[in-house]
């Protein structure tokens, strides 16, 4: 043992070397582990069953891979990336720069470290060399000298092939590109939230990347990294993140894990940690789930006190509907690996939520209410955009309900991952027209101030630097987060109705909608290879591998030939 507290272990011979830890008490943290090239450590809680320890590698010690770029000075000491970026920043000056970043020019020109979100710390590796400590997320960069300097980034990127495409009118291509390249930057060990903050995976936000993931990049490792490091804890002691809505979208995450990219092994590995969370869900449910220390939802204001985040009595309808659309996740979930005694206490208790859920529901509004025992707190679009995606309602009613979405009424959502959501629940309701118009007020509103990454919230109301406070901090609002990577799959999506209709995509559903009346075209990779479907000359043409099959369409519009 060193005076660190380290204990280094130094084999000098080929074998095997068994480590084994005690601690004092249940509560004791274990110490940590950092395997060393060219050991390769595998961990175990019971001594016999083994399994790779740090799956992916360790966040904080494996490099990724980096790309040397230069940038433009486009003012005295402004200097442009020409996109978001995340790196270590180089500069050569004889002298200690003054330096700045930002993910905007406003952010740029801050000099206060107190107000700064991320490190402007620099360190001199070299005479003259200067390095910032850890890589930053940014655009632009501010260095101020005495006397010439040199100024470069060693970016760092995962490396992923495009497998998808989509291709529709200008504005739509570049969204679409867009938050591809938003969802690349937050690909790194695991699925991030963002490269600015917090850098760490978010169950929530899963749901959206995991969905942007299989229609862009088509990778299953990182999104098994994901789903393996949020559910390692389990849920004894708080939920997952620590909200009670993340706990239900991880297990949303993982039925739509498999419905992409079919992986029964993965599921075998994890299911018993998956089944006991099931179990704590079914126990502490009657058939409504206790909100817990926190749920999340989303950011918006209660509409009762506009001063404050809305709290869980008003998201009471929205957590219990999520609830429900878990269970039925669950349920598959059991029903792959066979355990149909769990699958069947998921189901039952379901279908006593969806009754007592219908019982909520407000007929004279045509809504679901913010919470049926407080009627005064009045209605939020999330429980009835969850109540359209869970399937919770019959289409008939969904299509009735997100016509009440359409307008103003109420407030809109707070971020680009429940806008996300609204737009695909105006998809299923039928409501293309709708669904796509949203689509470009939001993400074309963000690529009209500037954007080559999409934004953790975008207000259209806001003008100004405001836009770019979060959290009361001037600072706050991620300008990359990959809740807001949704086109990518949501364009696909909206125009060709192409999704799984089987794990691994072995039967899949193309349903284009009245939206096809141009030239467009898309390419969905899945795991037994791409589906390429295009317009020409007002007929829809396929290609797909042999090995997966095409459902009937349900409705077209439009003659389709099969070319694949």
């Amino acid at each position: 043992m060193q005076s660190d507290g380290v204990f280094r272990l130094h084999p000098e011979r080929e074998g095997t070397l068994l480590l084994r830890v005690e601690t004092g008490s249940d509560g004791e943290l274990l110490p940590g582990i950092l395997p060393l090239p060219p050991l390769g450590w595998e961990a175990s809680s019971d001594g016999v069953h083994f399994e790779t320890a740090l799956p992916g590698g360790d966040p904080a010690g494996d490099p990724l891979p980096t790309l040397r770029l230069t940038a433009e000075e486009y003012a005295p000491g402004r200097y442009d990336f020409g996109r978001e970026l995340i790196g270590t920043v180089r500069i050569h000056s004889e002298t200690r720069p003054e330096f700045g970043f930002g993910e905007s020019t406003f952010e740029l020109e801050n000099r206060d470290p107190a107000r700064s979100e991320q490190s402007l710390e620099l360190v001199e590796v070299a005479p003259g060399c200067w390095e910032t400590p850890g890589a930053l997320a940014f655009r632009y960069l501010r260095v101020e000298a005495l006397a010439p300097v040199q100024v470069e980034c060693d970016a760092e990127f995962t490396p992923e092939c495009y497998r998808g495409a989509f291709a529709a009118d200008a504005e739509l291509n570049r969204i679409w590109m867009c938050s591809a390249y938003t969802l690349r930057l937050c690909i790194r060990h695991f699925l991030i939230d963002g490269i600015k903050r917090d850098r760490l995976p978010w169950a929530g936000d899963l749901a959206l990347s995991l969905l942007a993931n299989a229609y862009t990049f088509a990778d299953p490792e990182p999104v098994r990294r994901t789903l393996t490091i949020l559910g390692d804890a389990g849920i004894e002691e708080q939920h997952v993140n620590g909200a009670t809505d993340y706990t239900l979208w991880l297990l949303i995450c993982h039925d739509l894990y498999l419905r992409y990219f079919e992986d029964p092994a993965f599921l075998e590995r994890l299911y018993p940690g998956i089944a006991a969370m099931i179990d704590r869900l079914l126990e502490s449910s009657t058939p409504f789930l206790p909100p817990g220390s926190w749920v999340f939802i989303d950011w918006v204001a209660s509409r009762q006190e506009p001063e404050r985040g809305w709290n869980s009595e008003e998201k009471e309808s929205a957590l219990q509907i999520l609830f429900f659309q878990a269970l039925e996740a669950a349920a598959r979930l059991a029903e792959r690996r066979q355990d149909t005694r769990l699958a069947e206490r998921c189901r039952k208790r379901a279908g006593e939520l969806k009754e007592s859920l219908l019982r909520g529901f407000d007929a004279r509004h045509g809504l679901f209410p913010a919470n049926p025992a407080r009627p005064e707190l009045g209605f939020y679009r999330h429980a009835n955009i969850l109540a359209v995606l869970s399937g919770l309602v019959e289409p008939a009613m969904a299509r009735a309900i997100m016509e009440k979405l359409c307008d103003d009424e109420l407030p809109p959502v707070g971020t680009p991952y429940q806008a996300a959501l609204e737009i695909l629940a105006f998809h299923r309701a039928g409501l293309h027209e709708t669904a796509l118009a949203r689509l470009r007020k939001i993400w074309g509103g963000m690529l009209r101030l500037g954007a080559t990454t999409f934004f953790e919230a975008y207000d259209a109301s806001q003008t100004g630097n405001e836009r770019y406070a979060f959290y009361q901090r001037p600072y706050g609002l991620s300008l990359c987060h990959a809740w807001s990577a949704g086109p990518a799959a949501l364009l696909p999506i909206l125009f060709f109705g192409c999704e799984p209709a089987a794990d691994g995509w072995r039967t899949f559903r193309i349903a284009p909608s009245p939206l096809c009346r141009g030239n467009e075209a898309a390419t969905i990779p899945t795991p037994a290879g791409a589906i390429r479907l295009w317009r020409e000359e007002g007929r829809l043409r396929e290609e797909f591998p042999p090995e997966i099959t095409p459902e009937e369409p349900r409705s077209t519009g439009h003659p389709v030939r099969r070319d694949g």
